[in-house]
Parts: structure tokens; sequence; C-alpha cells
């Protein structure tokens, strides 16, 4: 079995509980005012958040990371895009969430990525049926993307778009699905955003 640590060199994993693999990827960066909370710094990032989310092979992600060492210019390029397709997942998203108007920048970015994904698509026999796979083959230093492009469009177009939610934290900006019975939830996390705004309410309280 291939390890993390093989794939990208660190075992310090992704937090992925945004319901929604493309709310995942949006979400390594979760306080979009400061730069330092980007985790996506290098094309061995997107390799080992690929992996661990599952839309990447742990193999394909060692045989794509010694592809970008032999041609690091490309895996510039890439990771440039990646970074393109996760402002654009979150910009959409987030204005959804926001009740705002979708910037056509962002849908543009989306579709640009969608174009060079799905005709790597293919039907595959599955038991009685068929599901979706992705062509064999293909060692394109893109691959990690075209998972991430197709959760964002069966996202915006299928019933859990109305569950998208923002972070109310005043940091933070991350994204995920209320999946709560009255879909109230507010924060990404109780634990951590949830327990913080607590805390500055009854500071506040205290206070005046």
């Amino acid at each position: 079995m291939v390890s993390m640590t093989e794939v990208t060199g660190t075992s310090e994993p992704f937090e992925l509980s945004g319901g929604a693999l493309c709310l995942d990827f949006a979400n390594t960066w979760g306080d979009r005012a400061r730069p330092d909370s980007d985790r996506l710094r290098s094309y061995d990032d997107l390799l080992a958040f690929a992996a661990q989310a599952g839309a990447l092979g742990a193999r394909e992600a060692v045989a794509l990371r010694r592809q970008a060492r032999l041609d690091p210019a490309a895996a510039t390029a890439a990771l440039a895009a990646a970074r393109r397709l996760r402002d654009a997942i979150y910009g959409v998203v987030a204005a959804v969430a926001r009740g705002r108007r979708v910037a056509n920048g962002d849908v543009d970015a989306l579709n640009a990525a969608l174009a060079e994904a799905l005709p790597h698509l293919r039907l595959e026999a599955q038991g009685g049926g068929f599901r979706w796979d992705w062509r064999d083959g293909d060692r394109s230093l893109l691959q990690p993307l075209r998972p991430l492009a197709r959760s964002a469009a069966d996202l915006l177009t299928g019933d859990e778009l109305a569950r998208t939610r923002e972070c109310d934290g005043v940091t933070c900006t991350w994204l995920f699905l209320d999946q709560s019975r009255n879909r109230s939830r507010r924060w990404c996390s109780m634990e951590s955003c949830g327990n913080r705004a607590k805390a500055r309410r009854h500071y506040h309280r205290r206070k005046g």
C-alpha cells in the first residue's frame, strides 16, 4: 500500500468536513483574508489533497509526483489552474450561500475546467448497471482537477445546492452542506468557530 508520506513527503491531513468533494477543495484555504491559511502551496499539496479525498489513487498520485519533478513548469501551471478552479468554486458557492449575484468570471472558470475534464469521462459496466469512471492511462498533471470540477458541477446542478452555507465565523470562509433538520447550522464546527462566537457574545454581555 502507498502511504500519504510517499505521495507528498508529509502525513499532515486535510480537514474533509464540507460534505462534498468540491467544498473540501475550496476549504483548503480556510480564511481568505489570511494567505498563510492557504494549504495549496505546491503541486504536492494538490496531490496530497486529491489522494486523501479519494479523487486520485495513491499510486496515480505517486506517478504524477514523479512526472511533476521532471516538468516543473507544467506542475506550476497545473497548480495555477487548481487555484483558479478553487477560487471559482468558492466564488460561486459563497455567492449562492449568501444570496449574492454569482460572478460571470467564476462560472467561466468552472466551465473552462469542465471543458478539460469531461472528455476524459467514460461509462463503465458495474454489476447489472453502469457508472461513470475516468479513462485510464492519462498522466496529465491536470488529472487531479477533473473530479473536483465534476463535483462542483454536480453540486451546482443538484438539489443540495440549497443546503450550501459559508461559516459565520468572523475570520472563517469555510463552506459546507447544512444537513441539519431545520437547516439552521451556522458554523463550520461548533468546537472551533461556534465556541469562539459564543465566547465573544459572553464577553460583550459582561462588558456591557
